[in-house]
């Protein structure tokens, strides 16, 4: 994402969308009651006397207040609908309803009366350059799968099967099998790397992992590929990659593994050293109060449900981890991890010192 302009006097921020994870980001950053302006295309009415007629769409410069949101994968597409706050005076569509559809290389501004500390980390890993990306194709002589690893998510893109017959029934025609099978991966790969660039691994039990990397290898002149083993393909083959050093190494950068780290680490210690964690809002402020805190995690699924008074609420706590030497982590609710630390409430901590929690 670029940042255009910032104006924090106003709460304002002009960016432009350069990808479809500045998508995702800007559905986490906008909320309800923001106001967002930008070009769009309105329908214009003519009148005819007494009766209004259909003019054809115009392009436009249009603010709304935003009421609702959906992000369309399949589109690349964010909607964002509310009512119209500004507009050209001879369209008369103040306080009407309108829905931006904004894609790639579109620009907007988002105006808010209050920049939380979560919305500027959004907005600052929206604008780094380091958001590495990784294709991770699980493998073996039946199936292959691929997967799209971003910097918020997993996205599984498509199976294809290899309709070779069982390792046990003889055919001549094994070879030109598999090598339509490869082919049909490589060209799937290809378009995925055409849109963004990405690291490729090969995954999977066997070696038919190493035969798919000696293809692409040859196919895709420069490309970084590397193979893992796994004793499963799918997306459990995918978990055990992400477990991986080598895949930790490719997306050293990566909120996702980042975040991944964080929820397994609070996990471990829920179970082994109860007292060396909190979850829950009360459990959490006692031991913030305490000095306690090492790390605090935030899901943002969480914050996005809360309530502008309940979040300005999370934001002071957030601040007083940071005055006792701690750190604030917000953690996104697009993976797996993400998702079971919103389902544990969504806030926890890591803690420096074992707490009891007997009364007094």
């Amino acid at each position: 994402m670029r940042i255009i302009e910032t104006d924090r006097k106003h709460g304002g921020v002009e960016v432009e969308v350069e990808d479809s994870d500045d998508l995702w980001h800007l559905y986490n950053i906008i909320d309800r009651g923001d106001s967002v302006c930008g070009y769009t295309m309105r329908e214009a009415r003519v009148s005819r006397g007494a009766e209004e007629e259909r003019g054809g769409k115009r392009r436009v410069f249009l603010c709304i207040s935003v009421e609702d949101m959906a992000f369309q994968t399949f589109t690349e597409k964010l909607r964002i609908k509310g009512r119209v706050t500004v507009g050209p005076d001879d369209m008369n569509i103040q306080g009407s309803f309108h829905s931006f559809a904004v894609g790639i290389r579109d620009r907007i501004r988002i105006t808010k009366s209050e920049w939380l500390s979560f919305h500027e980390e959004r907005l600052q890993r929206a604008a780094s350059r380091s958001r590495p990306k990784v294709i991770v194709v699980t493998i073996d002589d039946q199936d292959a799968t691929i997967f799209l690893i971003r910097d918020y998510q997993v996205d599984e893109i498509l199976t294809i099967s290899s309709h070779i017959p069982g390792k046990y029934v003889e055919t001549s025609d094994r070879p030109a099998l598999k090598s339509k099978y490869f082919g049909a991966i490589g060209e799937e790969v290809s378009r995925l790397l055409q849109r963004e660039p990405a690291a490729i691994v090969t995954a999977g039990p066997g070696f038919t992992k190493n035969d798919l990397a000696r293809v692409l290898r040859e196919r895709l002149k420069g490309a970084k590929i590397i193979e893992e083993n796994t004793s499963s393909t799918g997306e459990p083959g995918v978990r055990e990659v992400m477990a991986r050093g080598a895949l930790t190494k490719l997306m050293e950068d990566s909120t996702m593994l980042r975040d991944s780290r964080l929820v397994d680490e609070f996990l471990s210690r829920l179970s082994k050293s109860p007292n060396m964690v909190s979850y829950g809002i009360a459990d959490v402020e006692m031991t913030v109060d305490r000095g306690a805190v090492e790390s605090l995690l935030v899901s943002e699924r969480l914050l996005k449900s809360m309530p502008p008074e309940e979040r300005r609420g999370i934001e002071s706590l957030s601040r007083k981890v940071e005055r006792y030497g701690g750190k604030v982590f917000f953690i996104g609710g697009e993976h797996e991890k993400g998702r079971q630390l919103a389902n544990m409430g969504g806030i926890a901590a890591l803690l420096r010192f074992a707490v009891s929690r007997r009364s007094t």
